[in-house]
C-alpha cells in the first residue's frame, strides 16, 4: 500500500502530519485501539473494512467534514471531505493513499 510521505500530509494535516503518517501504517486491531477506530465500529452493523476505520480515524485528526466515497470505473474512491472537490485532501483509490484533489478523479474516472 503507497502512502504520502510527512511532506505531503503536512500540507493538509499540519502538524498532526506525523500523526498521520502513523495511522496510515496501523493494523487493523491497532486502528481499533484508537477512540474514533472503536466509535467507527461501534457504529456499524456490519464490521466496516480496515480502510473506512483508517479514514475515519484520520478524519478525527481536525479540519474535514467526514468521510465519502463514490464510485468510479476504477473502483471507489474514498476520501476525506475537506469542503471543496477541488481542495486537497488525502484519497484512497486504486488502494494507494494520495493527496489530490477528489474533483480530478471524478473527472478523469467517472462517466
Amino acid at each position: 500500500m503507497r502512502t504520502p510521505s510527512v511532506k505531503a500530509l503536512k500540507t493538509i494535516f499540519g502538524d498532526n502530519a506525523k500523526r498521520a503518517k502513523a495511522l496510515l501504517g496501523m493494523t487493523r486491531d491497532q486502528l481499533l485501539e484508537v477512540p474514533a477506530g472503536a466509535a467507527r465500529l461501534a457504529e456499524c452493523y456490519h464490521g466496516p473494512s480496515t480502510p473506512d476505520i483508517r479514514m475515519h480515524c484520520l478524519n478525527d485528526l481536525g479540519g474535514f467534514y467526514g468521510v465519502e466515497c463514490f464510485d468510479t470505473d476504477k473502483g471507489p474512491c474514498m476520501y476525506l471531505n475537506a469542503g471543496d472537490t477541488y481542495t486537497p485532501t488525502l484519497v484512497r483509490f486504486n488502494d494507494s493513499y494520495r493527496v489530490v484533489c477528489w474533483g480530478d478523479i471524478a473527472e478523469r474516472h467517472c462517466a
